[in-house]
């Protein structure tokens, strides 16, 4: 059973970008970034867990201006059915969400042609996205912050347990 937790595990996260990076062409990325530097580095910022059958498997974490996704590449495809709970969470924090994605992560890049989000800018060896509510081909809105910037008022569904403070959404 898939399912939303109120914070991703570090620990798992950084697997998933690791093989991510153990895949491609890159420099490798357990020797530029440890385990533990990358917990530290976003013990504090607002993050929500994917978990498949007890388990988990990755999630979102928010730095304040992007969104990092990283799931186990086992589970790519199938974490899909989380999406739409996600991004009611990240877009409570902030109703414009910048996501980079390297140019050479094919996967990823299908993925958000595939919702229709905008591409605005190639930044580096970086892509960069804009997602909005309702930004993309989706036929459902996602719920949009109130104008004052706290988050709207949920529908019944995942309960969010209080994301610690990394960079302040504006």
């Amino acid at each position: 059973m898939l399912k939303l937790t109120p914070q991703a595990d570090l620990g798992v996260f950084y697997d998933a970008d690791s093989a991510r990076y153990a895949a491609g062409c890159a420099q490798d990325y357990t020797q530029t970034v440890t385990r533990d530097a990358f917990a530290a580095f976003y013990a504090e910022c607002p993050s929500i867990g994917f978990e498949s059958d007890g388990a988990p498997i990755g999630g979102i974490l928010f730095d304040g201006e992007q969104a990092h996704i990283a799931v186990l590449p086992r589970y790519h495809g199938l974490w899909a059915l989380l999406l739409k709970p996600a991004l009611q969470w990240l877009f409570s924090l902030k109703s414009e969400i910048l996501v980079a994605v390297e140019n050479d992560n094919h996967r990823c890049l299908r993925f958000m042609e595939r919702h229709g989000w905008q591409r605005i800018e190639a930044r580096g060896d970086d892509i960069i996205y804009r997602i909005t509510p309702q930004g993309g081909l989706r036929k459902t809105e996602y719920p949009r912050p109130h104008r004052n910037g706290a988050p709207a008022a949920r529908a019944a569904g995942p309960a969010f347990f209080g994301a610690s403070p990394c960079l302040q959404p504006q």
